[in-house]
């Protein structure tokens, strides 16, 4: 079970980022296979990531924060990893 405070590597693309703006579908590609801490739970399970000044991968996208599915994650023992 994901966490607050966890380290999830993004393991899949989700099916729905499909249906997202091209500028959006970019970010969560860039995101793939990477490391991030989860800094929320919302209220609908998912987990939030923040992929830009949240340390965990700067500079990955314009917006702050994406939102995923726990099942689309991995959690990661030795946040170090690539």
């Amino acid at each position: 079970m994901v966490q607050v405070g966890d380290h999830v590597r993004l393991k899949v693309l989700p099916s729905w980022v499909g249906q997202l703006p091209p500028e959006s579908q970019d970010v969560f590609r860039l995101c793939v296979g990477k490391t991030f801490r989860v800094r929320e739970i919302n209220e609908h399970g998912q987990v939030e990531l923040w992929v830009r000044d949240g340390v965990d991968e700067p500079r990955i996208a314009a917006a702050d924060i994406i939102l995923i599915d726990p099942e689309d994650v991995d959690v990661v023992t030795n946040a170090h990893q690539p």
